[in-house]
């Protein structure tokens, strides 16, 4: 019987994950959540009664523990780890030591072709490793629209990123979820590449409009410079490495790069990806003034 270890099991696509196979009835398999904190972890829904086991990836000692049985790995980077080869290589190093037969790592749209992302070094490093894994690059994650940009949006009424007149295709986090479980359940994905978008492109205008429906008030768009975006999110006391790879996806955005869609999520799961419509309408009270 399979073991998952999912990391990152208390952020967005790792949590969406755990709800996921947990909710699997007579499933041949059993997972646990790797957590920094397994007692705020159990107050979260959907993992009251999981498996949790204390895990930080800069401290080797839970390393052993979490890895213990496992087969198949879920390999998601904190956003607030920009040094991999300090913090995430030694884990994979026991990773392959380990019994673990496949890894599933959620990087990043545009991470193969930009060697800035830290997630560009992570999947160099898996493509040398002697186990097998699969890769899934997802968009921008609609709920970056509540907790990056969620109180511009509900307190000056606007929309703050450089992205010009670029367009980007906005997926949940709940959908990549999806396509993981699929990844992990399911053989023959070793050594693939898989890019998640959501259903429609757009631009920032057009996303500002669905806000201003939604709202009942006017969301503007605003269009910073790049250096602007950088200034204001330090001033709100984001990481700088974290600062950057947005600014380099708002920019990829500008310059057309982030307007296509793929058609990869309904090829493995067999439905469409929620619209970004619907994820506004059902989180509206997070911008309700």
């Amino acid at each position: 019987m399979d073991k998952f270890l999912i990391t990152g099991a208390t952020g967005n696509v790792g949590l969406s994950t755990m709800r996921y196979l947990l909710e699997q009835k007579d499933a041949d398999f059993e997972v646990v959540g790797a957590v920094r904190d397994v007692e705020a972890a159990r107050k979260m829904e959907g993992l009251e009664q999981a498996q949790l086991v204390n895990f930080e990836f800069d401290e080797p000692s839970t390393h052993a523990e979490a890895l213990n049985g496992v087969t198949k790995l879920l390999l998601i980077r904190p956003n607030q780890v920009s040094d991999v080869s300090k913090h995430i290589f030694p884990f994979l190093n026991e990773v392959e030591k380990s019994g673990v037969k496949h890894i599933v790592f959620v990087s990043i749209v545009g991470a193969e072709r930009n060697r800035v992302f830290a997630n560009h070094r992570i999947e160099t490093h898996l493509k040398k490793m002697g186990i097998p894994h699969t890769i899934v690059r997802p968009s921008l994650y609609m709920q970056n629209l509540v907790t990056l940009h969620g109180q511009e949006i509900r307190k000056n009424s606007h929309l703050y990123i450089p992205a010009g007149a670029g367009m980007v295709n906005y997926i949940d986090a709940r959908d990549v979820a999806r396509v993981v479980v699929e990844l992990l359940t399911k053989p023959g994905h070793e050594g693939k590449e898989y890019e998640i978008t959501g259903q429609e492109p757009m631009d920032f205008y057009k996303i500002a409009a669905l806000f201003t429906t939604e709202l009942g008030r006017e969301i503007k768009y605003a269009r910073p410079l790049t250096i602007k975006f950088i200034r204001q999110k330090m001033l709100e006391k984001k990481q700088m490495p974290f600062i950057v790879t947005l600014s380099l996806l708002y920019g990829a955005a500008r310059n057309g790069k982030m307007g296509h869609t793929s058609s990869v999520f309904k090829e493995l799961t067999g439905s469409e990806p929620r619209q970004l419509v619907d994820f506004i309408h059902e989180n509206r009270k997070v911008w309700k003034k």
